[in-house]
Formats: C-alpha cells, sequence, structure tokens
C-alpha cells in the first residue's frame, strides 16, 4: 500500500486547508472532489473522483489508500446511507484509519437518528477511527449561506434569539484533523471542537461590522419565519427542516459549551472571532 489519504469534501472548507496542511507535512494525498479535472494537480496532490450521489466512484478513491478523512454533505438527511458504503468499502480496501467529521453533540442524538447511526457504523467497524464533531464554523459567515444576505443588506436574519455560540474557524477543524491524520495517540477518540470563547449573533455581527469598517447586524426571527424564509431562496422541504431544527438545538443554548479539545490536540488557543474576521473581512466591505 501506498499510504495516502484519502481527503473527501476537497474543496471545501474544512478539506482544502486539511490537503494543504497535509503537504506540508509531506504526505502524499487524494484529493476527493466530483469534478477532479478542475482541481490542481500537484507532485503530491492526486485528484480523484469522488461522488456521494454515485457510490460506485468510492472503490477506485479508496485504491492505495490506508487513511481517510470523510465528512457528510450539507443538510444531508440521510448521512448514514450516503456513508456507511464508504466506510465497508475502506475496510475491505484495507484502510486502517478513519476521520470523521460529523457536528457538536452528534454523540446525544437518539440512534435512529442518520448522522448517529453512520458514527456508531464507524465505531463498531473494527477499524481505528476518531470522530470530530465541530460547532457552527465561523465561515457560515464567508463564503457561507450568510454571505448573500450581509452583502446585499448589511443584515443577516436567523432563528437564533440571543443565544450564544462557540464558533470555530474551519482552519483550527483542519489543523487537529491534520493532526489526528498523522500523529499517535488517538485511535478510539471522540473530539468536540469548538472556539475559545461563545458569542451571540448579535455579538459576532458587531465583530464583524468592527473588522469590515461598515454596519452589519443580526435580526432574531421566530421559526416559521424562518422556515418561509428557506424555502423562498429555494431550499427544499428536507434542507429547511435540517437547517430549522439545527436552529432549535442553537436557541436551547446547546451550542454554547467550550470545549479544551483544540487548544490540547494543536497546544495554542483556536482562533478568535475577532482573528477570523479580520482576515476576512474584505468579504463584507
Amino acid at each position: 500500500m501506498s499510504h495516502k489519504i484519502l481527503v473527501l469534501g476537497a474543496t471545501g472548507n474544512v478539506g482544502s486547508s486539511l490537503v494543504e496542511f497535509l503537504v506540508k507535512k509531506g504526505k502524499q494525498v487524494k484529493a476527493a472532489t466530483r469534478h477532479p479535472a478542475d482541481y490542481p494537480s500537484t507532485d503530491n496532490v492526486e485528484p480523484v473522483s469522488l461522488d456521494f450521489e454515485r457510490p460506485e466512484t468510492y472503490a477506485p478513491a479508496l485504491v492505495g489508500v490506508d487513511r481517510v478523512f470523510a465528512l457528510t454533505k450539507t443538510a444531508d438527511v440521510q448521512a448514514d446511507k450516503t456513508l456507511t458504503p464508504l466506510i465497508d468499502q475502506a475496510k475491505a480496501a484495507g484502510v486502517t484509519q478513519i476521520v470523521l467529521m460529523t457536528a457538536l453533540g452528534v454523540d446525544q442524538a437518539p440512534e435512529d437518528v442518520p448522522i448517529r447511526r453512520l458514527e456508531l457504523h464507524l465505531i463498531n467497524s473494527g477499524i481505528d477511527y476518531t470522530i470530530l464533531r465541530p460547532n457552527w464554523f465561523m465561515q457560515n459567515f464567508n463564503p457561507g449561506f450568510l454571505l448573500p444576505m450581509i452583502q446585499q443588506g448589511g443584515t443577516f436574519y436567523l432563528a437564533a434569539d440571543d443565544a450564544k455560540t462557540s464558533f470555530i474557524d474551519t482552519r483550527d477543524i483542519a489543523a487537529v484533523a491534520a493532526v489526528v491524520l498523522t500523529e499517535e495517540g488517538h485511535a478510539g477518540k471522540e473530539y468536540a471542537l469548538t472556539g475559545g470563547e461563545a458569542f451571540t449573533y448579535s455579538e459576532a455581527a458587531a465583530i464583524l461590522s468592527e473588522a469590515a469598517n461598515r454596519e452589519i447586524n443580526y435580526v432574531a426571527i421566530d421559526d416559521g419565519a424562518f422556515r418561509e424564509a428557506l424555502a423562498s431562496a429555494g431550499w427544499r422541504p428536507e434542507q429547511v427542516g435540517f437547517f430549522a431544527d439545527l436552529f432549535y438545538i442553537v436557541r436551547q443554548g446547546w451550542v454554547a459549551s467550550v470545549s479544551p479539545a483544540v487548544a490540547e490536540i494543536l497546544e495554542r488557543e483556536p482562533i478568535s472571532l475577532q482573528q477570523y474576521a479580520f482576515n476576512y473581512a474584505e468579504a463584507w466591505r
């Protein structure tokens, strides 16, 4: 086996940074994407086709791989059906380690919730595993789903009330994943990944405003209005329900906790929301 690391979602916020970090560590990477012809190939990076809608792409992507970074697609209400075949094929192909990224709090979900079923399938697979459960990405403000609202009117609307969230920078998630994939001591571990401080969305808007030197506001709306807004923006019913349920979790205060895992694994403090805002301020100007 050639000891390559397969990175799913290689063009996404976490995956793209992870590929960079692994290359800096001198690792050989297979960058999984639906459009490998558009992905830059280098001496250490081999673009490969992998499409969640086409499970037949899994086996070719796994050739020559001994470690995998896996994640679910956004708002996947059938996450277990999507990725369980990948886990099974990875085991059959001789993969020795899978690092799975899900979401904060999934370990508290009932066992019949698809994403929890996926975690349990990996845990019981016999493959060395590590599960990363990050909180809401800072990058949801840029380039995520909040950016168009901010760019168009300077105001974003969410059903989050005044609850706090310990946002995490996706660069920190990728840095943690790079350590877990390349260093010993993480097999069988499950990590909650958060930023170092929790903020309300109003506080976050103020931080973005200061960095961008323009006024950015957050307006709290109720669940019904939030669902209507998502539907009118063209979101599918299952996506609307998925995101509405996520913000129910936010409103309960269940994503306000701060975990020490990032600081412990990276041996530094997590990237702050202020630093993130300074880095990406141009997006909101």
